[in-house]
């Protein structure tokens, strides 16, 4: 399976939710309110890690490392990624 680059076709921040399926992208910060933003860096999310995004949809399964997560769409917004 080919993952293909982060889309980046406006300098507009990108965020999480916006990935399709089989993108891969950097983490650049977590912006969300404090509880969910730490538990987000808990899960993995920090700066200049990478992940995968394996299915989208209602949530997303995103893959970092080995590990694999399911978010919610919302909570995906809050992750910023590297354009």
């Amino acid at each position: 399976m080919k993952f293909r680059k982060t889309p980046c076709t406006s300098d507009a921040p990108l965020d999480l939710s916006q990935l399709p399926r089989h993108s891969e992208a950097v983490v650049a910060e977590v912006s969300a309110p404090a509880r969910l933003a730490a538990r987000l860096r808990e899960l993995g999310f920090l700066p200049g890690e990478h992940l995968r995004v394996l299915r989208s949809g209602t949530a997303l399964i995103v893959q970092i490392g080995q590990t694999r997560l399911a978010l919610r769409r919302r909570d995906a917004a809050a992750i910023r990624l590297v354009p």
